[in-house]
């Protein structure tokens, strides 16, 4: 460790498996060790690294209290063997031993970087969800995530798993007071075995004061499928690295993607999409709507290998702004290493709200809030009607709704 002063800001949990301490030892050194992240770099090009350090200047001090989880899940899938406890008794629970020592950390292993390492080394919040082998849940599974105190830095972290055969629907909300002002540094681990199905819904509705960072893997084996829904309505700087490996032949992933920006609101989602195998396919739609001086930079990285023949990858951004002052940006790439694909493609568009629309529902009796408010809910409609699960749909439409009714 190099500081004094960084040994005093935080101690490592004691009372854990030997093997957890010295991985989050470890981890702490490596975080010590890596320097922040080049702004060269593709990912940071929007955002500066230093916005989601830990140091005494963003006020970041770590959370005196454990967060415990909220879980609202039926008798049905408890019965059925379902699992999911707050991440730190599963650790301490030998009938799931094998399981963590197996998957957790095998994804941010893959990818080490000095955001996921100060996760690894303090996360102190979070859950395990298991779905044993041919369990398939119908009614979504909700965990909620309240962020009390009103200025602390949180390390989460969320380890999912669903074995061969089984299928959930996921709702994970995160939310924080209106009047605190936190850090968070939140991973996520994602592993579907073989004909899995799960549908994860992560709904980001922090305060105006919160600084978020987002660090999310997902691993996707022979005939899995991920819905992966984001939607980022809060914060005041909210960064997320989505990442997926479609491993597996004909494994799919399904990303939406919905971000509403007001104020000096700023957000940026970078999304790397990786075809390893024959016959994947990746559709991506991310929708932004953006007002006052809001600022969203979406970059999004598709990779096709040489091993992945017969692919089919989409990807579209649109971006609406609602004032002159606010700002999008988009980059997409492509990596295509074989000449045998099925369908590869992307979109961006860039615009201002048409005039003439707004001005033709105030001719009908609204006002220019109200004209901006239907106009913004039947941009992101196309979006939120694909999502599969009916209650979701339901369930994001009332908080954009919430939403703009402040804007």
């Amino acid at each position: 460790m190099k500081t004094k002063e960084k040994k005093k800001s935080f101690e490592l949990p004691s009372d854990e498996p030997k093997w957890l301490f010295e991985k989050r030892l470890s981890a702490l050194i490596s975080y010590e060790k890596e320097p922040l992240p080049n702004r060269v770099s593709h990912l940071w090009k929007y955002s500066d690294p230093s916005w989601f350090e830990f140091n005494s200047n963003n006020g970041s001090i770590v959370s005196s209290e454990k967060l415990k989880p909220v879980f609202a899940l039926d008798n049905e899938a408890t019965e059925k063997g379902v699992v999911l406890i707050e991440l730190s008794d599963a650790f301490r629970n030998e009938k799931y031993n094998d399981l963590i020592l197996k998957y957790f950390s095998q994804l941010t292993a893959k990818c080490p970087n000095k955001f996921a390492y100060f996760n690894e080394a303090i996360w102190s919040s979070g859950y395990f969800l298991y779905v044993p082998k041919n369990v398939k849940i119908e009614k979504p599974i909700t965990v909620r995530l309240l962020f009390n105190q009103l200025s602390s830095l949180e390390a989460v972290r969320i380890l999912i798993l669903l074995e061969e055969g089984s299928s959930l629907n996921l709702i994970d909300e995160m939310s924080s007071p209106e009047d605190s002002k936190r850090l968070l540094n939140t991973v996520t681990e994602i592993f579907l075995e073989k004909e899995s199905r799960l549908s994860y819904a992560n709904l980001q509705l922090h305060s105006k004061q919160t600084i978020s960072h987002l660090f999310q893997r997902a691993e996707i084996k022979n005939n899995a499928e991920l819905t992966n829904v984001i939607v980022a309505l809060g914060g005041k700087i909210s960064k997320a690295d989505l990442g997926t490996d479609l491993c597996g032949t004909h494994a799919g992933v399904t990303t939406y993607g919905i971000v509403l920006g007001d104020g000096v609101q700023k957000f940026d989602h970078h999304t790397t999409l990786e075809h390893n195998a024959p016959y994947t396919k990746s559709d991506l739609n991310f929708r932004v709507a953006l007002k006052d001086t809001s600022r969203s930079a979406y970059t999004g990285n598709l990779k096709i290998s040489h091993e992945a023949v017969k692919s089919d990858a989409h990807q579209e951004n649109r971006n609406l702004l609602l004032s002159s002052d606010a700002k999008a940006e988009s980059i997409p790439e492509l990596e295509i290493l074989t000449n045998d694909v099925t369908r590869c493609n992307h979109g961006v568009t860039v615009g201002q709200i048409d005039k003439d629309q707004v001005f033709y529902l105030m001719s009908r009796g609204l006002s220019q809030k109200e004209a901006e408010q239907v106009i913004i809910e039947g941009f992101v409609e196309p979006t939120i009607s694909r999502i599969p699960e009916e209650s979701l749909r339901e369930d994001i439409m009332l908080k954009i709704k919430n939403k703009l009714g402040v804007l």
